[in-house]
């Protein structure tokens, strides 16, 4: 166990009469707005979007003390601050962070300002896809096996919430996007999880390598106590465990490896040293998808590196039922499965959501483009797609560049989607809502994508 671990924190600057920024009034912003006003700071939050759209929370916290400037940014706020906080989501490249940048002001994630206030232990998560799961499957081994441990960061939860219960037994495990990685400075994860790379947010980064980068920083600040678990079957992750200082712990679903977790047979081996610890059947895995055991190895090794005998560590992961949204089987009806995976937002992610099914998938892709290269998935529509319904915004450019490779029918709104993939889904098949692309050109989110197909799903007639 870690009662001897040392955190490395920063000196964090006093906050009472200090001018803070904090900017993005989303659930983190608020948590993070309040926690800056308890310890005496001037806080002024500001957001592009106007009041109306951010909800009634936002009008108590001028109610606090915070200054509101909602409905765009003020670049005279951002050069007078002291100090600048950014909420997960908000780029660090816009126009006003860039001249706050330009002065000289100290901007900082909401992670990293809420990591120089916690004594408890920080995992750190990130990857393309998969981080969600692995972030809750993680905090769920440890609480079931009795320890404090929470879920946070980018899955929901600000890290700032934590703070005011804090102690330094409580475990928080983190899921850090790129934007929320761009904004540390300090911030050292004990243990630090890489699950793959690919590209994404291409409407953001110029190019994949500037996104690899980003998520590489979540290992920048480890030293040799500190502990980094990587996909060793991903190349542009393992590129990244070259220049480590951390403890290497590497899982992989196509090599036998000597330490950390791959697979061996119909079982998942957990390996320290040479020593296998454990071997856990596949049956024990209540995830479907074959990508989820790469999430399942991380979680795994999380759970032993905290001191989880793995037997009980067993026990949690069969009761785990996942999250909404991600690879979730519907219904069946008339012979058809039907699967939510609105949570494939990008191109990745439609890779490895279909590489789940052998064949004969009715596939539902479109929304809002990401920059996402679609031609990559040529290959699996080719050998598994029976008809591809395109949706939304993104229709035409994924039908320009997939190609004429399947069946192929345009459609705008999700019930037409629904209703035509009811006319062409094959007996003994598959529709699969896997859009690779963003849910904004319709809805509030991904969440309110997969809630829309589940209750059109749901109400077809039998």
């Amino acid at each position: 166990m870690m009662s001897t671990f040392e955190h490395a924190r920063a000196n964090p600057p006093k906050l009472a009469g200090a001018r803070v920024v904090v900017v993005g009034a989303g659930r983190s912003g608020q948590s993070l707005a309040r926690f800056l006003l308890s310890r005496g700071a001037s806080v002024v939050m500001t957001d592009a979007q106007p009041a109306v759209a951010l909800g009634p929370d936002v009008e108590g916290l001028g109610r606090e003390g915070a200054v509101l400037e909602l409905g765009g940014h003020r670049p005279g706020t951002f050069i007078g601050a002291d100090l600048i906080a950014v909420s997960p989501g908000v780029p660090m490249g816009i126009a006003p962070l860039e001249e706050a940048r330009r002065k000289g002001i100290r901007i900082v994630a909401e992670v990293e300002l809420a990591s120089w206030f916690l004594k408890g232990i920080v995992i750190g998560i990130t990857g393309t896809n998969g981080k969600s799961t692995t972030t809750a499957l993680a905090a769920y081994l440890l609480a079931h096996a009795g320890l404090k441990a929470a879920a946070c960061g980018n899955i929901g939860t600000p890290l700032t919430d934590f703070i005011a219960r804090d102690a330094p037994d409580h475990y928080y495990v983190v899921e850090l996007s790129s934007f929320q990685l761009e904004g540390i400075q300090t911030l050292r994860p004990w243990i630090a999880a890489l699950l793959n790379l690919t590209p994404d947010h291409q409407d953001r980064y110029a190019a994949p390598l500037d996104y690899y980068r980003a998520k590489s920083r979540i290992f920048m600040n480890q030293g040799a106590a500190d502990h980094a678990i990587v996909n060793r079957d991903d190349p542009e992750a393992w590129a990244m465990a070259a220049a480590l200082k951390s403890r290497l712990h590497p899982f992989s679903r196509a090599l036998d490896l000597p330490e950390g977790a791959c697979l061996k047979g119909d079982a998942i081996a957990v390996r320290r040293q040479g020593r296998e610890i454990r071997a856990i059947p596949l049956s024990a895995v209540p995830l479907f998808g074959t990508h989820n055991l790469e999430n399942v190895m991380t979680s795994l090794l999380i759970a032993d590196l905290c001191g989880v005998p793995l037997p009980k560590a067993e026990k949690g992961l069969a009761a785990f039922r996942g999250l909404p949204h991600r690879l979730e089987k519907v219904r069946e009806l008339g012979g058809v499965a039907w699967f939510n995976d609105s949570k494939a937002t990008n191109v990745g992610a439609t890779v490895k959501s279909l590489l789940s099914f052998p064949g004969r998938v009715v596939l539902i892709l479109g929304g809002k483009d990401k920059g996402g290269d679609f031609g990559e998935l040529r290959p699996l529509i080719r050998e598994r797609v029976v008809h591809l319904i395109l949706m939304g915004a993104a229709r035409d450019a994924i039908a320009t560049q997939v190609g004429p490779i399947a069946p192929t029918t345009r459609v705008v709104t999700m019930q037409e989607a629904v209703e035509a993939a009811r006319q062409v889904a094959p007996a003994g098949g598959v529709v699969l809502l896997a859009p690779a692309c963003a849910s904004f050109d319709q809805y509030t989110g991904f969440e309110a994508r997969g809630e829309d197909f589940r209750r059109l799903v749901n109400a077809l007639p039998a």
